[in-house]
């Protein structure tokens, strides 16, 4: 586990929501130990959002998760199949 020095500051990163034909903003952001961190939380997060965009029935599934710093910078991106790799069987299956 890393330590953190007294005064330091955590890194804060942005989960835009990609869709086929938009970007939900995250304006808020949130702070994490590192980017591995957030790219684990994001996995979650769409994981997430897809049980219950399924749930609800609703046509368009999110596609990925793209992770950006404070300067909007792509540090990252969680792709649907990355995180529930039973679609990415699925559309190889195809």
């Amino acid at each position: 586990m890393e330590r953190l020095e007294m005064g330091s500051a955590l890194p804060t990163y942005y989960f835009h929501i990609k869709h086929a034909d938009h970007i939900v903003l995250d304006p808020d952001g949130e702070m994490f130990l590192d980017l591995n961190a957030a790219r684990e939380e994001a996995g979650e997060a769409l994981r997430e959002l897809v049980g219950r965009a399924i749930l609800s029935n609703q046509k368009e599934l999110p596609q990925a998760i793209e992770i950006r710093d404070v300067h909007g910078h792509l540090a990252a991106e969680v792709h649907i199949d990355a995180a529930i790799p039973q679609i990415a069987h699925r559309k190889r299956d195809r």
